[in-house]
């Protein structure tokens, strides 16, 4: 709300039925003392802080508390309130997986997994990607020297990850099947899929 005082625009706050003009006295009926708008105030963080429940996440095997509203992204809660930057963001909609994790061992795009959905579930992201599977995976990687520019590569092998952990020898078409949603503006496709088989064989060998 804008008022005008003294020929100068100010933005008023409301709270309860008391407006109040930063710089000038409330505006509205007494109160008795400053205390009570001092209490409205806390009354309104009170409720804010309210609809912000605590949320408790499995989180690469840790139980955590999240201090973030229900409907927020699992991508957001992991990037923003957690400070967890290997899961990318890259387009908001699911169309590029940058942003894959595993919920419950699946290949999951967190930019549209409220974290109300997630609640219950083991999410695993990149910085928590450990075990047999993982470590063929990343080696794989370093090996092939799949990355380019880098930006998808966590999802990637978020993705590439889960695949080997459900099919150990994947075919080139069960490969194209479970990658395709992961994009590379750099096109590193092929080195992908390569890798993939690399770090089968690596498994297969070491069983």
């Amino acid at each position: 709300m804008t008022f005008s005082v003294d020929g100068k625009q100010y933005v008023a706050v409301v709270v309860g039925r008391t407006v109040s003009i930063p710089g000038h006295q409330s505006l509205g009926p007494a109160r008795g003392d400053d205390r009570s708008n001092h209490n409205h105030h806390q009354e309104w963080r009170g409720i804010a802080h309210a609809r912000r429940a605590m949320s408790e996440l499995r989180l690469n095997g840790k139980t955590i508390t999240v201090d973030a509203s229900p409907d927020t992204p699992v991508l957001w809660v992991l990037r923003d309130h957690l400070g967890m930057t290997g899961t990318k963001f890259g387009c908001g909609k699911a169309l590029c997986r940058a942003c894959t994790v595993h919920l419950d061992g699946e290949a999951t795009f967190s930019c549209l997994l409220p974290l109300s959905a997630a609640t219950g579930h083991e999410i695993t992201t990149i910085e928590g990607l450990s075990g047999r599977v993982a470590e063929a995976v990343q080696a794989a990687w370093d090996n092939i020297q799949v990355p380019q520019c880098g930006y998808c590569q966590s999802g990637q092998v978020m993705a590439a990850a889960a695949l080997l952990t459900q099919n150990a020898k994947p075919s080139d078409a069960d490969i194209d099947q479970a990658m395709q949603g992961n994009l590379c503006r750099c096109g590193t496709y092929q080195r992908i899929r390569l890798a993939i088989h690399y770090a089968a064989k690596q498994l297969e060998a070491s069983a």
